[in-house]
């Protein structure tokens, strides 16, 4: 069963600001990795998270996502989306 993906507010911001051409990319690597969020490769955990609430990113050309996966509600929260440059996780 595949999970859903949300945005925070900040996140949703910032992912509206991006180039239509960026949305549509970070929107289909976020619907594939939803899709088995577990047995994907790409996804790396940030270190220095706390170990109830991990966070995750993916790298998607030069855009990157921070997201949290919520198992009970089947959710992929994204946190955080922007350019590798200035971005803050």
């Amino acid at each position: 069963m595949t999970y859903r993906v949300r945005f925070t507010r900040t996140a949703e911001k910032s992912f509206t600001a991006l180039p239509q051409v960026a949305r549509i990319r970070i929107a289909i690597a976020l619907e594939k990795y939803a899709a088995d969020p577990f047995h994907r490769r790409d996804g790396k955990k940030i270190r220095g998270c706390p170990p109830d609430t991990p966070r995750y990113r993916i790298r998607i050309g030069e855009y990157r996502a921070t997201f949290r996966i919520i198992q009970d509600q089947m959710v992929i929260c994204v946190v955080a989306v922007g350019k590798k440059k200035n971005y803050d996780s």
